[in-house]
């Protein structure tokens, strides 16, 4: 969802280069209560979930007004690039199962066609 919101192919040539200014240009705002939708989660597990991936650098959180905004850093994104494969190779049916009302997102595609899957 986060590196969904970049609009960027994870699997573009020289993606670690650009990084650092395709992040720092980043306009859009993902709140905790968009992450509990979309893992469909309680706030207490929620908030654990979040907690666990800013301690591990990779997310960040920022207070906005009276929300709390999701941020993903460069080394959140080089993780998901990383182990995109192994999520989706392990997750596969869950994450079909998942989409199944609203379709399959850009990065599972883009995964497919760079021979991820």
């Amino acid at each position: 969802m986060l590196v969904q919101a970049l609009d960027i192919n994870l699997y573009q040539k020289g993606l670690e280069n650009k990084l650092d200014v395709i992040l720092a240009n980043a306009d859009y705002e993902i709140t905790k209560s968009d992450v509990r939708h979309e893992i469909r989660s309680n706030h207490k597990m929620t908030e654990k979930v979040l907690r666990e991936l800013e301690s591990e650098g990779l997310i960040e959180l920022v207070k906005k007004d009276r929300t709390t905004l999701v941020k993903i850093t460069k080394k959140g994104v080089l993780h998901i690039k990383q182990w995109n494969r192994f999520y989706l190779d392990l997750y596969r049916e869950q994450i079909v199962d998942h989409y199944r009302y609203v379709g399959l997102p850009k990065w599972f595609m883009e995964a497919n066609q760079s021979g991820g899957l």
